[in-house]
């Protein structure tokens, strides 16, 4: 499966990196790598995720890595990360549309 990432996927991954670059350029690259490590997962195991609470209704998967959610669907034949969010910020379910 090929994965690939929504515009507010890469958006969010950038304001991580540039929040965490505040205190330490080293940790918001480590960060963005350990992230996006997890997102290739997703290419061999898209079923490993759990269902986001906030949207039962929709098909939408989340994975974790540190403080941060990797919000997810798995379609026909990829995975498109949709959003992610710190443990600390409400999830705006309009995101996941």
């Amino acid at each position: 499966m090929n994965v690939f990432w929504s515009s507010q996927a890469r958006k969010d991954l950038r304001a991580i990196r540039a929040y965490i670059a505040k205190d330490s350029a080293f940790y918001a690259d480590r960060m963005a790598a350990r992230i996006i490590e997890r997102t290739d997962v997703l290419a061999l195991h898209p079923q490993v995720g759990h269902p986001v609470h906030e949207a039962p209704d929709l098909d939408v998967r989340e994975v974790h890595v540190a403080s941060y959610r990797i919000i997810y669907r798995v379609l026909f034949d990829e995975v498109e990360i949709v959003t992610l969010v710190h443990f600390a910020q409400r999830l705006n379910t309009k995101k996941l549309r």
